[in-house]
């Protein structure tokens, strides 16, 4: 195996476990769902800020075309993590889990809308 494919799949074993423990730990911290998304959104900021400092990556916007979708992906995904964290306060983590990945099936379904491409029939068979 190489080492490019190794370090690959250590990426998604670690990105699997990261997104896997969100739904335990936001049920089961006893602390508002708003500090936990804080703290998560904190941590999260010193992490990115370091990975991007040693690998000399810009988040500078290029074109002011560009700024009003990242406001709105940024705003979508505050809403999202609220949403997601709240869920889990009032209904269990296997519940939980389900909502957040469901993702696929709302892509199936939205993709042809935003993108202006045909529906995938086999997309539709694997939603159902």
């Amino acid at each position: 195996m190489n080492k490019d494919h190794t370090k690959n799949i250590g990426g998604l074993l670690l990105a699997t476990f990261l997104i896997s423990t969100s739904g335990v730990l936001g049920k089961y911290i006893a602390m508002p769902t708003e500090v936990i998304i804080w703290c998560r959104a904190f941590l999260a900021m010193i992490f990115l800020g370091i990975y991007l400092t040693i690998n000399k990556v810009s988040l500078a916007v290029k074109s002011p075309k560009h700024k009003l979708p990242f406001l709105l992906g940024g705003i979508l995904m505050a809403i999202h993590w609220v949403t997601y964290f709240y869920a889990l306060k009032l209904s269990n983590v296997a519940i939980g889990m389900l909502s957040l990945f469901t993702f696929p099936v709302l892509i199936a379904f939205l993709e042809p809308l935003f993108l202006k491409v045909k529906f995938n029939p086999i997309h539709l068979f694997l939603v159902f």
